[in-house]
């Protein structure tokens, strides 16, 4: 063959073999392909953990829009309450703006009020009567109003059925200044303060009426239904939540703020297809213990080829710098393409 060849030729092809004997090939190691026991079935469910921060404020307003302003006794300024046969009063009491705490489960609402009182006294023995009686006797008018400390305690409370439970406590009235009556010097306080605490069961039942038992199944079903609809990855394929259960980790009120700590138990699956939507009954709460943070295992139901498109859409054609001092280098990216392995690996290529 050499002998055909002109001294010209000749000279061009050895020095295309000393070129191409030299020049330097970049050759992917083979990739180290374990063998695994990995089952379609084994996918672990995913647990997610959100905190939801609720705003206490609109329901503080409600309930001060709940609370009567002023108690008085029964027909006041007319009638009188009669304590036994030698004593008599009649009171009006006013309350302050209310006041809120909170901490834990727990939500305290308080206020000061401010209370008044006309007395009689007679003389009585036994519950023979002695002497009419006296002129009225008046407490917190010209010395100003009396004071009195009032307050709840409010606990939450999620029943399973996503109930909301709010148990009101009425704590006892505890008198700033005490009220003495007519010329014997009665001191008639622990009857107002019992006459008082009589109004303010009335209201603690308000309270409960009004907000004892809030019913958040309708928008929790809601939320389940959204979990359970496939949603479009803009073109990429759909993403389904699966939602399996929902817990309720903690509910820590502070301040203005009710910090309410969900989790929910999921088998999240992306797919280039999208599948029926099944909607179902929401379940009750569950009550195990979940690690805290996020634990995602998602299942991904896609073609290799499909995925293959994806990655080639937003690298074909990038170039990247792999220059190091004087050496030069860019790597541009002219295809990429996945596969699989059958052992829970991709091959990248």
């Amino acid at each position: 063959m050499f002998n055909s060849l002109k001294p010209t030729y000749l000279f061009i092809y050895f020095l295309f073999l000393l070129a191409t004997s030299c020049s330097k090939k970049i050759i992917p190691d083979k990739p180290f392909l374990s063998k695994t026991n990995f089952k379609m079935d084994s996918l672990p469910e995913s647990e997610l953990n959100i905190p939801i921060q609720v705003n206490m404020k609109p329901l503080y307003q409600l309930a001060e829009k709940k609370v009567a302003l002023v108690y008085e006794s029964p027909k006041w300024p007319d009638d009188w309450i009669t304590i036994d046969c030698a004593n008599r009063y009649k009171y009006q009491f006013v309350r302050g703006p209310l006041q809120f705490s909170a901490a834990g489960s727990s939500m305290n609402l308080g206020f000061t009020g401010y209370y008044k009182i006309i007395g009689s006294t007679r003389v009585c023995l036994g519950s023979t009567v002695v002497s009419p009686w006296t002129p009225a006797c008046r407490c917190g008018f010209e010395e100003g109003e009396r004071k009195v400390k009032i307050s709840f305690i409010n606990t939450v409370k999620v029943l399973p059925d996503f109930k909301i439970n709010l148990s009101v406590i009425r704590q006892e009235p505890v008198p700033i200044d005490k009220c003495t009556v007519c010329i014997f010097g009665a001191d008639i306080t622990s009857q107002v303060m019992k006459g008082l605490k009589d109004e303010l069961d009335l209201a603690k039942k308000g309270i409960e009426d009004s907000f004892g038992v809030v019913d958040l199944k309708p928008q929790v079903q809601q939320l389940w239904n959204k979990l359970n609809t496939s949603y479009n990855l803009y073109g990429l394929g759909w993403l389904k939540i699966n939602p399996q259960k929902i817990r309720l980790t903690s509910l820590v009120a502070r301040n203005d703020s009710l910090n309410i700590f969900l989790g929910m138990t999921a088998k999240p699956v992306i797919s280039f297809e999208k599948t029926s939507d099944l909607m179902t009954l929401a379940p009750d709460l569950d009550n195990s213990v979940s690690k805290p943070g996020f634990n995602i295992f998602l299942d991904a139901v896609l073609s290799y080829d499909s995925l293959s498109n994806i990655i080639n859409a937003q690298l074909k054609g990038k170039e990247f710098d792999l220059s190091k001092g004087k050496s030069k280098k860019v790597l541009v990216v002219e295809d990429c393409r996945i596969y699989g392995t059958g052992n829970e690996k991709l091959i990248i290529n």
